[in-house]
């Protein structure tokens, strides 16, 4: 398996800054820098996790967070990775984020305050949080906690199609007219087809079958 390369990258108030070359048991060991200053060897996964977030500074510092949901490392992790692909020029994000705009907003710069809206508005561990425009900032009129198809029909390079004057996802459409993507996604930007053409006209499964060898058994 190809090792991920955590270099530069930030966690909570981890900053990977080298793998650690000891050998661990359970998998790779990174070397990491807290923002309190204090150097720590953290496993890969657990960064990723979201479940090693400070060198434990954070929990000595914040003995009563357990009440107030801070004690949930991804829902903290989220926060922090939110605030560096805005704010972290050196983040490979920043592009994307911060590069083009994009900000977080002065409420949600206390992670207690992102925590409390978070837990009010339906945040689960199989959510990831999402902006409702993809141009707009992170605030609460903005996001909300998605499902990876609700993410997916939202991206910023989705192509949307207008049929009796409803407009939606080509992915969303196929969804709602039982269509094959990959057929309607050739028809339509490999073949040329108009829209409509391409959502209404049936796969010629016999033409298919003959392609492939095969008969219609």
């Amino acid at each position: 398996m190809r090792l991920i390369d955590l270099t530069g990258q930030k966690f909570g108030r981890l900053t990977v800054i080298e793998r650690d070359k000891e050998k661990a048991k359970g998998g790779t060991k990174w070397i990491c820098k807290c923002d309190c200053g204090k150097i720590v060897s953290v496993y890969g996964g657990n960064l990723q996790r979201g479940t090693s977030t400070s060198c434990g500074c954070y929990r000595r510092e914040n003995p009563n967070s357990r009440k107030h949901g801070m004690s949930n490392a991804r829902l903290y992790n989220i926060w922090s990775q939110m605030k560096n692909r805005c704010e972290n020029s050196s983040s490979k994000f920043f592009k994307r984020y911060g590069g083009r705009g994009i900000s977080v907003c002065e409420e949600w710069k206390d992670p207690k305050r992102f925590f409390e809206w978070s837990l009010s508005h339906g945040y689960r561990e199989d959510l990831t949080i999402d902006r409702i425009d993809n141009d707009g900032n992170y605030c609460p009129e903005n996001c909300r906690w998605a499902d990876t198809k609700t993410q997916g029909n939202n991206r910023g390079n989705n192509r949307y199609f207008t049929l009796n004057g409803k407009t939606q996802s080509l992915s969303m459409w196929c969804e709602e007219l039982h269509q094959n993507y990959k057929t309607a996604y050739k028809r339509i930007f490999i073949l040329g087809w108009d829209f409509q053409r391409a959502m209404e006209t049936p796969i010629d499964v016999s033409k298919r079958n003959r392609l492939a060898g095969t008969t219609n058994g």
